[in-house]
Parts: structure tokens; C-alpha cells; sequence
């Protein structure tokens, strides 16, 4: 007795994508998954996926690290009802302890959810 299995191309999802190329360290790859996921949901990347890219840019691009890291200060300022100078000055200080330790950014993270 034969099965039949039906095998097709499962459907693209730019967005499962970019979660497995930051997890393989895979950056060139994530920034440009990040594009086309920004561009399909007509806005920038939410800023918990955004600051999933700063521990492969510290791998991938040490020298680049302080402006990504910047770049994620100034919208996590801008987005947030209601922060605060000495709570962004604690997150600063968790990303720049983030480039020598990601372990740093879990604090972060946790202020996102």
C-alpha cells in the first residue's frame, strides 16, 4: 500500500526567518530580514526584536556597537510613555555592559514586556 504525502514549500515568513538568522548570528541576514519585515508591516521593528540584534552586532561588528546600541537608546526614549532620565541612564548602562556581556541586556528586556 503507498501513502501519498503531498510535499510543499512551506509559506515564507520573513518574521520566523529573522527570529532564526538572529539566533544563528546570522546578521547580515537579519538586517535584511528586518527590512522586508518592517516593510510588510509598515512600520520599524518592535523594539524587543530591535534589541535582539545587539548581542550579534557585538559578535559580528564590536566597532559598530555603541551606535546600534545608541540608535536603540534613542527609540526606546521616544517610544516609551513616561521614561525617565534615570531610567534610561540605567539602560544605558546595561547596554554598554551588554558589548563584553549579553547577560546585561536581560534587564532591558525586561522592561519591554
Amino acid at each position: 500500500m503507498r501513502t501519498y504525502v503531498r510535499m510543499t514549500a512551506r509559506p515564507w515568513k520573513p518574521a520566523v526567518e529573522l527570529e532564526g538568522a538572529l539566533e544563528r548570528g546570522e546578521l547580515e541576514y537579519s538586517i535584511t530580514l528586518a527590512a522586508e519585515v518592517s516593510e510588510d508591516q509598515r512600520r520599524p521593528l518592535d523594539l524587543e526584536m530591535a534589541l535582539r540584534f545587539l548581542p550579534v552586532v557585538a559578535e559580528r561588528r564590536p566597532g559598530e556597537f555603541d551606535a546600534w546600541a545608541l540608535r536603540w537608546l534613542t527609540r526606546w526614549i521616544t517610544e516609551t510613555p513616561g521614561a525617565t532620565v534615570g531610567r534610561a541612564a540605567e539602560i544605558a548602562c546595561s547596554l554598554a555592559d551588554a558589548q563584553r556581556e549579553p547577560i546585561a541586556l536581560e534587564s532591558v528586556r525586561k522592561t519591554l514586556s
